[in-house]
């Protein structure tokens, strides 16, 4: 568990945060058991990724630094599919694209921890990090 876990409503929100790192427009794409398969509508069983309207030309979410630093951990950064998710959502941001973004951002935060006198991930400047991260062409609002 994450310093944040993000969630669908923030998916669904197209929320932003302070702290974000990278943009994700990627739709929720999971599998499911048949006995998760979805609700029932008008006798129509609907799966999950159809539950979710996906998002339209230049619509995204942040993802926050928050979602990469682990809970009681000072010196461990995670990204890919370990990072703070619900169950939905990480079907976002499980993919190659977004898993590369958040790798960027996990190798120059832990550059950053490492300089410090004490190294700590969570004191890591993420106005500092995001600048940096836009410096190499990274998207952020």
């Amino acid at each position: 568990m994450g310093d944040y876990c993000l969630t669908v409503e923030d998916y669904l929100a197209r929320k932003s945060f302070p702290d974000e790192v990278y943009r994700n427009n990627y739709f929720i794409d999971i599998h499911t058991t048949p006995e998760e398969a979805g609700q029932v509508r008008s006798g129509e069983t609907l799966f999950v990724e159809e539950r979710f309207e996906r998002y339209k030309d230049g619509e995204s979410h942040g993802v926050p630094y928050r979602c990469l630093t682990p809970k009681g951990l000072k010196n461990v950064l995670v990204a890919g599919r370990s990072i703070s998710t619900d169950r939905i959502t990480q079907g976002s941001t499980r993919v190659m694209p977004s898993c590369l973004c958040m790798g960027e951002a996990a190798g120059m935060a832990a550059k950053f921890a490492v300089d410090m006198a004490e190294a700590d991930v969570h004191r890591v400047d993420t106005d500092r990090l995001r600048d940096r991260l836009r410096e190499e062409g990274a998207y952020l609002p």
